[in-house]
């Protein structure tokens, strides 16, 4: 649970530029969906912003979930110092969505519509001249008009079980269907070891930013297994009512979610409950 790669790849690549160096150091959105995060980033002289035109100087830092080529190029037209800090999961799926255009394919993308990583690969496919359907589930794909060749992708927090749902709803409505599983295996297996968590506990405590989708589906995993599931960003929203009764407590957290956090809410619980802690 926690910091995945591309997530601590991305945060250490801002921090380093603060600390190395001169000049404004400004994230294009949150570096990660990591509220605590951004905070921490702004006490030490990171700033943030959402639209690149109001940067004017130093350098600009391109969050984990990536974003469209045409932005990279606006930033570098205004003359801005670019560091893409985008997790290199993310970047595969670019250019696996970008080959499939190429090859005459039309995309189909699984994924959760106004998250900002779905919003850079459709962009990066809309620059490469390709025409994509973004998607949540197999219903939404049951309703697609019938297309002759169609690329399936994913983004990189999608559970595998809904890529395999949707996957199976396109093949009626298509001629070929090529599928890339484009989740990233850190995604999976931090979802696998959420789901066996939740079999063997009373409540699961799920730790991550609330605009985090990765988290959000954590949660959901918890719940599909019978068990009581709060989400939560920090200790504060504990509340003692959760653990009435229960003598098996679980907590698992997204991978935005800082090492630091995870200790506190770990701690909080304890202190809550008397409960021993054992990490496995």
């Amino acid at each position: 649970m926690g910091f995945c790669f591309g997530v601590r790849r991305a945060v250490d690549m801002v921090e380093r530029a603060r600390q190395t160096l001169s000049g404004p150091v400004t994230t294009l959105g949150p570096i990660i969906h990591s509220q605590q995060v951004v905070e921490h980033h702004k006490s030490i002289g990171i700033g943030l912003c959402h639209e690149l035109a109001v940067v004017q100087e130093g350098t600009v830092v391109l969050s984990a979930h990536g974003v469209s080529p045409v932005v990279e190029q606006q930033a570098v037209t205004q003359g801005l110092h670019v560091i893409n800090a985008t997790c290199p999961y993310v970047a595969k799926l670019h250019k696996a969505a970008v080959q499939q255009v190429k090859l005459g394919y039309s995309i189909v993308l699984l994924g959760d519509a106004g998250h900002s990583e779905v919003k850079g690969t459709v962009g990066a496919i809309e620059h490469a001249g390709g025409m994509v359907n973004v998607l949540s589930d197999s219903d939404e794909a049951s309703n697609l008009p019938f297309t002759k060749h169609i690329a399936l992708l994913s983004q990189t927090t999608q559970k595998l079980s809904t890529l395999a749902q949707v996957a199976a709803a396109l093949v009626p409505n298509c001629q070929e269907l090529h599928v890339i599983n484009t989740i990233c295996h850190a995604t999976d297996e931090l979802q696998s070891s959420a789901r066996i968590m939740a079999q063997q506990v009373e409540v699961a405590i799920v730790i991550g930013g609330k605009n985090s989708a990765n988290t959000k589906r954590l949660r959901d995993i918890c719940e599909a297994e019978g068990v009581p599931a709060y989400h939560i960003e920090t200790s504060s929203e504990l509340s003692p009512d959760w653990f009435y009764d229960k003598t098996r407590i679980g907590i698992t957290a997204g991978a935005s979610t800082p090492d630091w956090l995870i200790h506190d809410v770990t701690e909080a619980v304890q202190q809550m409950t008397g409960a021993e802690v054992a990490c496995e």
